[in-house]
């Protein structure tokens, strides 16, 4: 079989696209007879006229327009794969720098690390479990590639929701509110409230809609952690309201979980970027695997198309 001059064609592509042997010249780095003698190099090669010569311009003949066509057609499918390759060889070899609240630190994230392990083991995550504050300076800063975590007050970072996170009612297992299936939020702040000041999104949510229905409430127990909130609650010294994603979080049993019907409070979770943000392979990696786990675990946003939420947040 006869070798196929492959540099000579894409010379014929070029000329489709400039119209100018000159311009072609100048795009290639090569002289103009050059140009002219790879044209007709391919002339000779296919045994047809490729190209129609006067004084003025460069137009290609059907046959010409005809083969640069379908050889960028095949230039642009050989570089989809080339980039294909690359993308699998930096795969092998990524890093991904993740930023994720603890909530979500007891619930998805460590099987969606786990599954990656499996899957890409040469992909290596450095995870940083901080509160929702510190996840938006450390996604702005840079120092973290993406985040897991409540959607950012600021517009100045990209937000792509994954999962809508219900609030709702921990109560003692020996209360009368622990038989109930749901509660209304008036009823249930009849009873002393147990908080945590440290998760300022969850916080401020609640706040606000304690400020809808116009119901001042001063916690009994304000503390730090969201195990400390947890042995207070089993103790039954009061009731905590917090997001269903940080129940796993409070570590202690006894205690019996309530779904708050009226008004329904709840915080998207999703992936925190920077704007323009291109992840790298690695990182499309750890969002595929991701979306999968939320999906096998019927956590997934019904609002976003199947398997379009990771493409939003990347990009793709």
């Amino acid at each position: 079989m006869t070798k196929l001059p492959v540099r000579r064609m894409m010379t014929l592509v070029d000329l489709a696209e400039t119209a100018s042997f000159r311009r072609t010249a100048e795009r290639l780095k090569l002289s103009q007879p050059a140009v002219s003698a790879h044209i007709r190099e391919l002339e000779q090669y296919f045994g047809v006229a490729l190209v129609y010569r006067t004084t003025r311009r460069v137009t290609l003949t059907a046959e010409g327009l005809a083969l640069a066509a379908r050889a960028r057609r095949a230039f642009e499918e050989l570089e989809m794969a080339s980039q294909d390759l690359r993308d699998l060889a930096a795969i092998h070899r990524g890093r991904v720098v993740l930023a994720c609240i603890p909530p979500m630190m007891a619930s998805i994230v460590p099987q969606a690390v786990r599954n990656v392990a499996a899957e890409f083991p040469a992909i290596e995550i450095e995870i940083r479990d901080v509160l929702s504050g510190q996840l938006e300076q450390l996604v702005d800063r840079g120092e973290a590639d993406i985040g897991i975590g409540p959607q950012p007050p600021s517009r100045t970072l990209s937000f792509t929701r994954l999962i809508r996170d219900h609030f709702v009612a921990a109560v003692p297992a020996g209360h009368a509110l622990a038989s109930r299936r749901t509660i209304d939020l008036e009823e249930l702040l009849k009873q002393p409230l147990v908080t945590t000041n440290t998760d300022a999104n969850a916080r401020s949510i609640v706040d606000r809609t304690l400020q809808r229905l116009r119901r001042p409430v001063t916690p009994r127990f304000e503390l730090i952690h969201h195990f400390s909130v947890g042995r207070l609650v089993a103790a039954g010294l009061g009731v905590a309201i917090l997001p269903g994603m940080a129940v796993p979080t409070l570590g202690v049993e006894g205690i019996k979980i309530v779904e708050i019907k009226s008004p329904r409070i709840f915080r998207d979770i999703g992936i925190v970027s920077r704007p323009n943000y291109r992840p790298s392979p690695a990182a499309r990696a750890f969002l595929a695997v991701l979306d999968r786990v939320i999906d096998a675990a019927g956590m997934a946003d019904p609002r976003p198309a199947a398997g379009k939420r990771t493409a939003a947040a990347t990009g793709r």
